[in-house]
């Protein structure tokens, strides 16, 4: 038993060292930089858009997800004027929309108009 122990103690030694091994000190730290995904998607459900704004560049889009009961088409004004309206969308439909211009946007379920979500463009 004594000799199993001692074999994987040995074993362990040069890989616990190999670790620790020397390597050239630097004098300025290093720097990782993650880079976040962002998801521009908004989600009808519950009486609300989650989120409830988001703000990209002109050029994206923003896909738009029905998670409620029934069905109902999704409209996106600007100005109190609808410049995009999607299809018929029903539970778990999504619909994806690009938002060429710059300016402030609203989307809305076309039947519950008190419902919205601002999509800010840059």
């Amino acid at each position: 038993m004594k000799t199993a122990a001692l074999l994987i103690i040995g074993a362990a030694i040069p890989l616990l060292a190999a670790g620790c091994g020397s390597q050239p000190m630097s004098s300025s730290p290093t720097t990782t930089t993650a880079t976040a995904t962002v998801s521009n998607k908004m989600v009808l459900a519950n009486g609300q858009f989650t989120p409830a704004s988001v703000t990209i560049a002109a050029g994206k889009k923003v896909t738009f997800v029905f998670d409620g009961m029934g069905s109902d088409h999704i409209e996106i004004l600007n100005n109190g004027h609808r410049v995009a309206q999607s299809p018929l969308l029903g539970h778990g439909a999504s619909w994806s929309y690009v938002f060429n211009a710059q300016g402030q946007y609203t989307a809305e379920p076309e039947t519950m108009t008190y419902i919205h979500a601002v999509i800010k463009v840059s």
